[in-house]
């Protein structure tokens, strides 16, 4: 029986790559993100691959968008949210508002959204898998990112909460939380203001998504997955929190 995905953010990054290995295994793939070009770019890479344009951070689109895709693929097994974007500044002191409240209402609010449109079916039905992407940046702050920061922080803690209603149900949950991943999205950081990430590279995309495909491979998981370095890293914060400061303020005070 072929069974169905829903991925936002397919248009480009770890989004596409998941949507089309998801294609390549035979899946159904219903593709989302505001970006259409880069939506039909990847479609016209993988098969089974469906369209849909849509702004996650709009309620109505996102349930709009969620009925057509069940009337024309059938019912979503799994759900794969991608979708997300960053602005970073030199001082959250004088970072601009609205681009504050727009990283919030895509990141969280967007990730409240395709949860509420989505998640309500699988529970009656007892199945689907469930995948949000977090990230590191919201367990391990650093300078420059506080709005984005934030909203993945708000992520983290819906996710935790969610995860303890969906207990006991047949639906699957599990949160990625990837450390720095070379990606357009960090093309368009680096271009926004280059000194906020300085020389950091990210880690390879194409790996990243292996991790979460492993962790997708094993019966069960802990609720957050850290791919890469994201682990140690989040592990030197948890255990050692003055350690992962001084290591991060060191980055922007490098004389101390």
């Amino acid at each position: 029986m072929t069974r169905t995905v829903l991925v936002t953010g397919a248009a480009s990054g770890m989004g596409r790559i998941v949507a089309q290995r998801h294609a390549a295994a035979g899946w159904r793939v219903a593709a989302v993100d505001l970006n259409a070009a880069g939506l039909a770019d990847t479609a016209t890479r993988s098969p089974n691959t469906h369209t849909y344009t849509c702004d996650v951070s709009d309620p109505g689109q996102v349930a709009a968008v969620v009925d057509k895709v069940r009337s024309e693929l059938g019912a979503i097994d799994r759900l794969v949210h991608a979708a997300g974007m960053a602005h970073v500044h030199a001082s959250v002191l004088d970072h601009d508002v609205a681009q504050l409240r727009k990283m919030m209402d895509v990141n969280y609010i967007g990730t409240v959204n395709i949860c509420q449109a989505v998640i309500p079916a699988m529970k009656q039905a007892d199945t689907g898998t469930v995948v949000l992407f977090a990230s590191l940046a919201g367990w391990l702050p650093s300078p420059g990112m506080a709005g984005y920061t934030a909203s993945k922080h708000a992520v983290i803690g819906f996710s935790e909460s969610l995860s303890y209603e969906l207990h006991g149900t047949g639906v699957r949950f599990l949160v990625l939380c990837p450390p720095t991943v070379e990606t357009p999205f960090l093309d368009a950081v680096r271009a926004e203001n280059a000194s906020v990430l300085g020389n950091v590279g990210g880690s390879n995309a194409e790996d990243i998504v292996d991790a979460l495909e492993k962790a997708l491979a094993k019966p069960k998981t802990p609720l957050f997955v850290f791919p890469g370095q994201a682990k140690p890293s989040y592990y030197l914060r948890r255990f050692l929190p003055g350690a992962a400061r001084a290591i991060i303020r060191r980055s922007v005070h490098p004389t101390e």
